[in-house]
């Protein structure tokens, strides 16, 4: 089996092991604008052709729901009128017309 040292704090002693570059926080904000301003200006122009895109994909689909419902309720209402007209008829009526319909 292998056997492992342990190290104790006293032997590693006070001294870091990395160092950081002079000026590499002042510098760093900068940099990081210097790489993504390209990608910010990309955005800025197309925002608005994406915003467009996304109302007029949201017009078109609530038009399309809108209009369902619309043709539902019209078939819905020509249901409600013939069930109207036909409890307005008598039963002898009705069956009067069938009986005495003429046969070609």
């Amino acid at each position: 089996m292998k056997t492992t040292k342990k190290i104790s704090l006293e032997e590693i002693g006070k001294e870091l092991p990395f160092s950081v570059p002079e000026n590499y926080f002042n510098q760093f904000a900068i940099q990081m604008d210097n790489q993504i301003g390209y990608v910010r200006l990309q955005h800025r122009f197309l925002k608005p052709w994406m915003y467009m895109a996304a109302i007029f994909a949201g017009i078109f689909i609530m038009s399309g729901v809108f209009y369902n419902s619309h043709q539902k309720n019209l078939a819905r209402n020509s249901e409600n009128y013939e069930s109207y007209v036909m409890a307005q008829v008598d039963e002898a009526a009705v069956v009067d017309y069938y009986v005495n319909e003429p046969t070609k």
